[in-house]
């Protein structure tokens, strides 16, 4: 064939393409008299619609096929839903560049159920997750039968009785019976359980702990009926044990026999070592710097060996801690520390060293510390130095319910300390000491957020003067009485400098209203004072407002407080972040 001949034939071609799609009618598809989900299903069963909305083109001969099938696919359509007897009104015509296919419809009378009949057999008859299910059955006798709730809630039986061990599960009867004549239906759903699996033989497939030390994170025993929800608690404390990056925890049904299923625990560990570093700025503190390291697993019982170091302008601290896990590792551990601090704020300076050990227990949302340190500090206040030596024992219980704890919008936090020290106890002074603070967080959704908090300390002693800085109440700052400098306020000696008090009292409003997705803006008043007797103090006070900047880390606290009970009425910019409980 020569050049001109090829030429000429695909210009013929691409003439005969161009003729083809010129003939094509352009279509529209109208349905009208329904809305929601019933519009978007028809449309969804229109197989005019689909074919027009895939791009392809229908000559008028094809147009006219679908259209004839069309109320039936609307009928079809409609059914899942109760409606069985619509009214359908149909026009094919045609418009000024192609064809309008317009269906006006009007669902009618839905179809409600007059039975819904349930019935669980076998051995898990009375497993109540399963009777939470019944109860929980979304179509009752009365209602507009709903088809694809009643798959749903089927699937989720199946699925359910599949995570509780019915491995041999079986239905029996399934089925809705629509009866037109009544224009009623029915719900018939049996299903035989069949016997529950237990939990077999659990298998660790990892070399740095001690088998016998994972075993005790297991929240069950083989032998214990399975349950699929024992298996994510057991992957959420091995997750958070901070020994492994990867968990994968696979129960090998497939390999179930004798009533058993084997499971294996798959984990990937962390690097042996971590160190952190950390920035920061505060109004208290200044400046803040903090290098850490911690050594994740030192042995294969999980003992860890951590120590950081903490610097700001006011404050200087550095700490070492072996923690050993005890009997309930995901939660409780026995912890050895020893520290040393030096502080300087405007009424104290201090040089604390301290060594002790304590036992924490974890139970849901409480926490119990119980502890016993042996501190030595020296001190000058008021231009007075001093020494103590104390033995303190220490219980702190501490309860936190919170959705979430970085940014609250509700939750509440309350911790009550108790602890002491006796003069015939390795000690040079005795005292008894007791402190309860409180934090709550409520969120109005888009209108803003309340929070609240108060702090008591109560000390019993017989001189004020021989308690060392450490164990004496200040108060004012970021995060007490704003307004006022960091532990500025409390009882003052004769030349007007403060010295500390035996007690206590602190308190705080504050109501945030957002302004964008991620800054709110604040108002707050705050009083509180530290003092010697509760029969003679004075509460300071003080109110301001603030701006709130959420950031993943935490909540940025930018505040202004005007201490308005002060004489010269002195304004104080307050800068902190941190969670929120």
């Amino acid at each position: 064939m020569t050049p001109g001949r090829i030429h000429v034939t695909a210009l013929l071609l691409l003439l005969a393409g161009s003729l083809a799609r010129a003939e094509a009618p352009r279509l529209q598809v109208s349905v009208s008299g329904v809305s929601g989900i019933l519009k978007t299903n028809i449309y969804a069963n229109l197989s005019l619609q689909q074919r027009r909305a895939g791009g392809e083109a229908l000559d008028i001969q094809t147009i006219r096929r679908l259209h004839r099938r069309a109320e039936r696919e609307i009928r079809t359509a409609l059914q899942p839903f109760g409606y069985y007897r619509p009214k359908i009104e149909s026009s094919l015509s045609a418009t000024g560049d192609g064809w309008l296919a317009s269906y006006r419809v009007e669902a009618g009378r839905p179809v409600r159920l007059s039975r819904v009949e349930i019935a669980i057999r076998g051995p898990g008859k009375e497993d109540p997750a399963l009777q939470g299910w019944r109860a929980g059955f979304p179509l009752q006798a009365g209602e507009i039968l709903r088809q694809q709730e009643y798959e749903n809630a089927k699937e989720e039986l199946l699925q359910l009785l599949q995570e509780r061990g019915y491995l041999e599960r079986r239905l029996e009867r399934h089925r809705i019976v629509v009866d037109l004549e009544s224009y009623s239906a029915a719900i018939e759903l049996t299903v035989d359980t069949g016997p529950r699996y237990r939990f077999g033989e659990v298998e660790f497939r990892q070399k740095i702990l001690r088998e016998s030390l994972l075993r005790q994170y297991l929240p069950f025993r083989p032998g214990d009926p399975y349950d699929a929800d024992k298996l994510l608690e057991l992957q959420r404390s091995l997750s958070n044990s901070g020994y492994y990056q990867r968990v994968e925890i696979q129960p090998l049904l497939d390999q179930a026999e004798n009533g058993s299923i084997p499971v294996t625990v798959a984990l990937e560990p962390r690097k042996a070592t971590r160190y952190t570093t950390g920035l920061g700025y505060g109004t208290d503190t200044g400046p803040r710097v903090s290098l850490g390291i911690e050594r994740r697993y030192h042995n294969r019982l999980g003992y860890k060996i951590s120590g950081d170091v903490k610097l700001s302008e006011i404050r200087q601290e550095a700490t070492a801690r072996y923690r050993i896990p005890l009997e309930r590792p995901q939660s409780d551990f026995s912890e050895l520390i020893a520290a040393s601090v030096n502080e300087q704020t405007a009424t104290s300076s201090r040089r604390t060293r301290k060594i002790g050990i304590s036992a924490n227990h974890q139970l849901r949302y409480l926490q119990r510390t119980v502890a016993i340190t042996y501190e030595i500090e020296d001190y000058r206040i008021a231009g007075e130095s001093d020494y103590s030596a104390l033995l303190i024992p220490l219980i702190s219980l501490q309860y936190v319910e919170a959705d979430n704890r970085i940014h609250t919008s509700r939750g509440w936090r309350a911790r009550a300390t108790l602890k002491g020290a006796w003069e015939q106890l390795l000690s040079n002074t005795s005292f008894l000491q007791t402190r309860f603070g409180t934090t709550f967080i409520h969120s109005f959704g888009r209108r803003g957020r309340f929070i609240s908090r108060a702090e008591i300390g109560i000390s019993w002693l017989a001189e004020l003067a021989e308690l060392p800085a450490s164990q004496r109440f200040f108060t004012g700052g970021d995060r007490s009485v704003r307004g006022y400098r960091y532990a500025s306020l409390g009882p003052e000696d004769a030349s007007g400098r403060v010295i500390g008090g035996k007690h206590l009292l602190t308190g705080s409003v504050e109501y945030e209203f957002p302004v964008s997705t991620n800054i709110s803006l604040a108002t707050f008043f705050d009083a509180g004072n530290a003092f010697d007797s509760f029969n003679n103090f004075t509460l300071k006070q003080s109110a301001g407002v603030g701006l709130r900047w959420f950031l993943p880390v935490g909540t940025l606290r930018l505040d202004l407080a005007n201490a308005f009970l002060e004489e010269d009425r002195p304004w104080r910019i307050h800068l902190s972040i941190g969670p929120d409980m």
